[in-house]
């Protein structure tokens, strides 16, 4: 009796265990939402048969032809998670910056990027991602006079994949993307077709990425999801630089001063510009995780560290401006 009493205490106690140290990797505390002059609404459109959501953000007194910004969560989020964790930071930028925000929900919470190893339902099912953003910047852009060179595209993790299928294989319909710990697929993970068009790109990753490895290598979820090998962060940099006509280093480096005591995190950047080719950056978090830079919300622990010292949504949205003026 007394065994099988003791049997029962370290069980109970190694589940009390995994317990707390789920709580404590996985938590993520909440963030307020701000007070806005639009409305976030949703709304469905029928692409091949298939009912797909979407929610969007129109800030009050929008001007004519106003910039297009789509953001697309990671895998298994929704439009909900990729809204807490940026902070509500795009929907304050557009209302500050008077843009429309378009938050796409991917089909059962993935995108069909383009990795050929990746076997999760808008792969295995071959969804039309691709048809379905195009439709949805189309119909902005009718309603409100913008065009391809005012929409743009950010994305996290697998939304920042569908980016990267964006910039290769449709360049001329996107003003730009920013890919959030994503790397290219190698050579032999690309399922896509490389038109080697100039496209202006932003990627943004960090070197303690459990996921995304930084210098590339096999993605995958913690040793589940197999999602095949990516290029390093460098190499994604310098293949779009490569396609924008750049030639050697790149033109600019620049290290940022972190002033957030509690931060054990340090960021760069690298960019190829000038010449009237496209401009190509790469920013660069030592010590970051699976997580967006910005100093209002902590991504679980288990991802790795967010950085506090750039706001990763601000850094984004100048990189699109810049592309319009």
């Amino acid at each position: 009796m007394r065994k099988r009493s003791g049997i029962i205490s370290i069980t109970l106690g190694i589940i009390a265990s995994i317990a707390l140290l789920l709580a404590y990797y996985g938590y993520s505390p909440s963030v307020s939402r701000p007070d806005l002059s639009g409305e976030l609404r949703s709304d469905t459109i029928v692409i091949d048969d298939i009912q797909r959501s979407y929610s969007f953000y129109l800030p009050n007194n929008l001007p004519d032809q106003p910039a297009l910004v789509f953001m697309l969560h990671g895998s298994s989020q929704s439009v909900d998670d990729i809204r807490a964790y940026t902070a509500y930071q795009f929907e304050q930028l557009a209302d500050q910056h008077k843009f429309i925000l378009v938050y796409p929900e991917g089909y059962k919470n993935n995108w069909n990027d383009c990795r050929k190893t990746a076997n999760y339902p808008a792969r295995a099912e071959n969804i039309d991602d691709i048809k379905f953003i195009k439709t949805l910047m189309s119909h902005f852009q009718h309603r409100f006079g913008s065009n391809s060179t005012k929409s743009f595209m950010a994305g996290f993790s697998n939304g920042g994949h569908l980016g990267f299928r964006f910039a290769l294989e449709h360049p001329n319909a996107i003003g730009g993307i920013a890919a959030i710990s994503a790397n290219l697929p190698s050579a032999s993970n690309l399922d896509c077709v490389d038109k080697g068009a100039a496209v202006p790109v932003l990627v943004m990753n960090g070197t303690d990425d459990p996921i995304n490895r930084y210098h590339g290598g096999r993605v995958t979820l913690f040793g589940f999801g197999d999602r095949g090998d990516v290029l390093s962060s460098i190499a994604t940099a310098e293949h779009f630089a490569r396609s924008a006509g750049h030639h050697g280093a790149p033109s600019e480096t620049n290290y940022i001063l972190n002033s957030q005591h509690d931060d054990p995190t340090a960021t760069k950047y690298i960019a190829w510009r000038g010449n009237q080719h496209a401009e190509i950056m790469l920013y660069t978090v030592t010590g970051g995780g699976h997580t967006i830079p910005q100093p209002y919300f902590r991504f679980p622990r288990i991802l790795g560290a967010t950085s506090k010292e750039i706001n990763g949504p601000a850094e984004i949205w100048a990189f699109f401006h810049r592309q319009i003026n």
